[in-house]
């Protein structure tokens, strides 16, 4: 059964997205999985096999944060894989060097194009080229008009609903991270990270008192935390933030390791007590949410 919150109701676009509409009444939050889908494209070719293509997916993360809906709040996720279009870069940051002739849409000096993780995926892996001949420019315009568009008009759309009922949004981006840094990464290869690392824009996304709170909560809970090390935040977070207009976001990593196999992606020991751990803090963060009052502009 469809449940409704004001405008907020479950969606799905088969095989692009997904919205889990709030269980319980509505909270001034947003929660999106950007990078855990797993579904292959039918038209999606790779030189390399579904199981190179979804490496690089946050497998699991949708469910660990599905208690979103029973705190209030809306839970948009992905369905294709982020290696096959990331929705958490910007349209700026295509790869030119994935399509044949010229592309025909403003870009910038990317340095995670150059990594081969822009917008959509030159490597599979590593230095493993992920396609074996160029795209053309209008399948990659198609993907962009199928996905990444979709998704980030949900998102819009869901903060906006939020922010129209109640003068502020909290929104939180969720994701996984590697237990260390890798070759493709901005961090230095082998550098060991933390349980946690929470992305800001170093300030710029949420208030301090936000992301505080965030991270005091999990230390609480016996987990360690770095703040914007190494990620600081992309897209999803640089697009939809103003704090000084009480829209907040706050990019959120989890070490793979404190709930699942990196090599199989299969759930470890850890995988119900991190989930218990989301779960009460995500009741911490919806109440503090909704005891702020919307400041006068």
């Amino acid at each position: 059964m469809i449940q409704t919150f004001g405008n907020l109701e479950d969606v799905t676009l088969e095989g692009v997205l997904s919205v889990i509409a709030p269980r319980t009444p509505l909270v001034p939050m947003v929660f999106d999985s950007p990078h855990s889908g797993l579904e292959m494209p039918h038209n999606f070719a790779p030189a390399v096999s579904a199981e190179r293509v979804r490496v690089a997916a946050d497998t699991h993360i949708d469910d660990l944060f599905m208690s979103a809906s029973e705190i209030g709040a809306p839970l948009l996720l992905a369905h294709f894989p982020r290696s096959f279009l990331d929705v958490n870069r910007s349209l700026l940051d295509m790869d030119t060097l994935l399509v044949e002739g010229e592309w025909p849409h403003p870009v910038r000096d990317s340095g995670t194009a150059k990594r081969g993780m822009g917008l959509m995926w030159r490597y599979a892996w590593g230095d493993e080229p992920m396609y074996a001949s160029p795209m053309s420019v209008a399948e990659a315009e198609a993907r962009i008009a199928t996905y990444w568009q979709p998704y980030h008009h949900y998102l819009a759309a869901l903060l906006n609903a939020v922010y129209a009922r109640f003068g502020r949004v909290y929104h939180i981006n969720c994701h996984s991270m590697t237990a260390v840094g890798h070759a493709i990464s901005s961090d230095p290869a082998g550098t060991v990270r933390a349980d946690i690392c929470l992305g800001d824009l170093h300030g710029g996304s949420a208030s301090a008192e936000f992301v505080s709170l965030i991270a005091e909560t999990l230390k609480g809970e016996g987990l360690t935390v770095a703040l914007n090390k190494p990620f600081r935040g992309a897209e999803l977070v640089a697009a939809y933030s103003n704090p000084a207009l009480e829209r907040h976001s706050v990019q959120f990593e989890i070490n793979r390791k404190l709930y699942m196999d990196e090599t199989t992606r299969e759930r470890n020991g850890g995988y119900e007590a991190l989930k218990s751990v989301l779960a009460r803090m995500n009741r911490v963060l919806a109440d503090y949410a909704s005891q702020q009052q919307p400041k006068k502009l």
